[in-house]
């Protein structure tokens, strides 16, 4: 009787896959929260910290000191078009933090919008923000810009950054969205929504089993047994005459006979008695002693 067989390595496959998933978010989501920033004030520090963590490359000279690149920064993989310039020619900005749990590895490029509910213009409109995969965050409806000439994501147009991979959002320009409201403003009264996709890998293990005719064609269902002779006036102890006895029934002794296979365990070599997965079959399948079976096994983690 086969109860356990070696699986063949060479027939184990493992996949990456790429998983993107929608998340809506709003102000009372939890850890979502925003904060406005002024330099020299009571929150300088917030201010300090952005600047050397992403935008201190961005600035020819800071302090009277030579710029230079900062590492976390460079974690952002921009590819180079992320427009830096506006933080240091403004006084303010605001500060989005979004935590890990949301976004995964990182916050898929393109996918970002913010809407602030706060805040219309005539038309009842909203504010909206979105990213343009590199980095850089625009209005897609201002009423107003810093150059006609160019694209609104342009780097005279663009209104902020995002850093995908650490789920940070920056709104840097302080100009007018619209007549009466401020991009200074946008985010303030904490009642905005965040849309974007997450960005995560997952490898999916997949195994082959194979279970030969003369493997595996004895039942390890205990009910398939003859009970011992005797009364029984518990259910645990009909069970247990089962357990006792290594006969079947004779309705199950037939050679025609074969068991049915509900459930393939996988086990570690120097464990065989706890197993480390274990795959249910959505229905039973008879075990052949004529042909081989081949169950594949896929998990994703």
């Amino acid at each position: 009787m086969y109860v356990s067989k070696r699986i063949d390595k060479s027939s184990s496959v493992i996949e990456k896959n790429i998983t993107n998933y929608t998340q809506n978010l709003t102000t009372s989501s939890l850890g979502i929260n925003s904060i406005n920033i002024v330099a020299a004030s009571i929150s300088s520090s917030y201010w300090n910290s952005l600047n050397v963590l992403f935008y201190a490359s961005g600035s020819p000279v800071f302090d009277g000191e030579s710029k230079f690149s900062s590492t976390a920064h460079s974690l952002a993989e921009n590819d180079g078009k992320q427009f830096l310039n506006k933080f240091h020619g403004y006084p303010s900005s605001s500060i989005i933090n979004i935590p890990q749990q949301y976004f995964g590895e990182k916050i898929k490029e393109g996918s970002f919008k913010l809407t602030d509910k706060s805040y219309t213009d005539n038309a009842s409109n909203n504010p909206i923000i979105l990213d343009d995969k590199h980095g850089n965050l625009y209005s897609s409806n201002a009423h107003h810009s810093q150059s006609s000439a160019t694209s609104i994501s342009s780097s005279d147009n663009y209104v902020g950054n995002i850093f995908y991979d650490l789920g940070i959002v920056t709104i840097t320009e302080t100009g007018s969205w619209s007549g009466s409201v401020d991009y200074s403003d946008i985010t303030n009264n904490s009642n905005y929504t965040l849309q974007f996709d997450s960005y995560d890998t997952i490898f999916s293990h997949e195994y082959s089993v194979t279970l030969n005719p003369n493997e595996f064609n004895n039942s390890m269902n205990y009910t398939l047994k003859s009970p011992l002779r005797g009364s029984y006036t518990t259910m645990n102890e009909f069970t247990a005459s089962l357990m006792g006895t290594q006969f079947l029934r004779q309705e199950f002794t037939g050679s025609n006979f074969q068991p049915y296979i509900t459930e393939i365990n996988l086990y570690q070599e120097s464990n065989l008695f706890e197993p480390v997965i274990r795959a249910k079959l959505p229905k039973p399948i008879r075990k052949s002693d004529k042909i081989a079976l081949t169950f594949k096994i896929k998990l994703d983690l």
